[in-house]
């Protein structure tokens, strides 16, 4: 009786691991996208790009980042910095660098302060191509000419990149758990930007670029003011709505790290987001995703049980085998999306232990507190934001669009005459 239930437990695995792995291979299909030379060469013009920053207590990144934006080989950009009132030195830094400085020192009612921040800075830009990017990254010379020309080439309204993750701390390891569970939610890059396939969808909020007009017809941060998670239901109604989303790997031209401070940084980072991005995630699309996170626990788990009760020796060699699988899928994704630790793929069970926590208590506090934490400031987000499309639009990524009668020329702002 002890055996045939280890054998049905051990089928139940085997049909895990295949399920898993049939999914994954099915998302990873894709068309790779070679970044040539014919990027870099000079565009018939250099459309006007306005750069938006939103900071809050960013003194540690701010420099590295806005140095890096201001040293683009593009001369046709502004760059403006949107401020939720740092008691930091963020704004006394960024002064040398920003060629507007907004400073808002109270998030109003209703808002997420990111969400905020990025929508002032619009209201000061004249861009017809707006770029909305993170303190904690860090961009390379010719990456803004490089995406201006895929986002006009591929005559998409939002084009977004993960940048190359600097996986420093031991905690920060959930970081590539979580873009590879993102990888499987979405289906894969390939139906990303397949334009028929409208559930599949992703984006990344570290970089972010718009044309004007896409930006206008979704209706902007301000539709999604209190989304705590903007970037990818920004990517669910540009896919639905528009059919003109392009997602791409940044790895030669953008890098970030995100939560090097601090275990409670990461923590929280994931903890008010996780759980909300199930709420717009296809039902079938999660189960999938499921079964690959119950494959990296439940490996330590068949291999330990085929050693202790299995005579033969058969079972444990392939149950070794399905978890050493495991880490090479795994390592085929991450490489070139970030640094790789070693801790990553000794402890990957306790890692994919980590994300699930997290998730559970990410629903804990969004589901029943129906609030959440981010820098010290509590907010209450809408979960369904995102999810309303009454319309139905198509975009023509040709067609002129009315300017923003605000917009007046940028000049460089001294901040330190500037009243909030």
């Amino acid at each position: 009786m002890q055996y045939l239930w280890l054998l049905i437990l051990g089928i139940i695995y085997a049909l895990l691991v295949v399920i898993a792995l049939i999914y994954y291979i099915s998302a990873s299909v894709q068309k790779k996208d070679i970044i040539s030379d014919s990027y870099l060469r000079s565009l018939p013009e250099e459309p006007f790009v306005s750069i938006i920053v939103p900071t809050y207590n960013e003194e540690n990144n701010i420099v590295k980042c806005l140095k890096s934006l201001r040293e683009q080989n593009y001369s046709n950009f502004e760059i403006i910095l949107s401020d939720g009132g740092s008691q930091d030195r963020t704004v006394e830094l960024a002064k040398p660098y920003a060629d507007q400085i907004i400073i808002e020192k109270k998030v109003p009612e209703g808002w997420i302060g990111k969400n905020r921040g990025c929508h002032l800075g619009f209201t000061k830009a004249k861009g017809d191509i707006l770029l909305f990017t993170d303190a904690d990254t860090e961009h390379t010379p010719d990456s803004l000419r490089i995406t201006v020309s895929m986002l006009l080439e591929k005559k998409v309204g939002l084009l977004s990149l993960l940048p190359y993750q600097n996986v420093k701390k031991w905690w920060e390891s959930i970081v590539p758990i979580n873009f590879f569970v993102s990888r499987l939610v979405s289906g894969g890059i390939a139906r990303v930007n397949n334009p028929k396939k409208r559930y599949s969808f992703v984006a990344v909020g570290l970089y972010m670029m718009w044309t004007r007009k896409a930006y206008n017809q979704i209706g902007g941060h301000e539709r999604l003011k209190n989304s705590i998670i903007e970037d990818y239901a920004f990517a669910r109604l540009v896919k639905k709505n528009l059919q003109a989303l392009y997602y791409m790997e940044g790895n030669k031209l953008v890098y970030a790290s995100m939560y090097p401070d601090s275990v409670k940084h990461c923590w929280t980072g994931f903890k008010k987001c996780l759980y909300a991005g199930t709420k717009l995630t296809p039902p079938r699309r999660m189960i999938a995703s499921l079964t690959f996170i119950f494959y990296g626990l439940l490996s330590p788990v068949a291999i330990t049980l085929s050693a202790v009760y299995w005579v033969s020796y058969i079972p444990l060699v392939l149950t070794i085998l399905a978890h050493l699988l495991l880490l090479v899928v795994f390592w085929t994704y991450w490489r070139g999306k970030g640094k790789h630790l070693w801790i990553i793929y000794v402890f990957f069970p306790i890692m994919m232990l980590m994300f699930l926590v997290t998730l559970l208590s990410s629903a804990i506090e969004l589901a029943l507190r129906k609030t959440t934490e981010w820098k010290g400031r509590i907010y209450k987000p809408n979960l369904q934001a995102g999810l309303n499309n009454n319309e139905e639009k198509s975009l023509d990524i040709n067609a002129e669009d009315e300017k923003d009668s605000s917009k007046t020329k940028v000049k460089r702002i001294d901040t330190s005459k500037q009243t909030t």
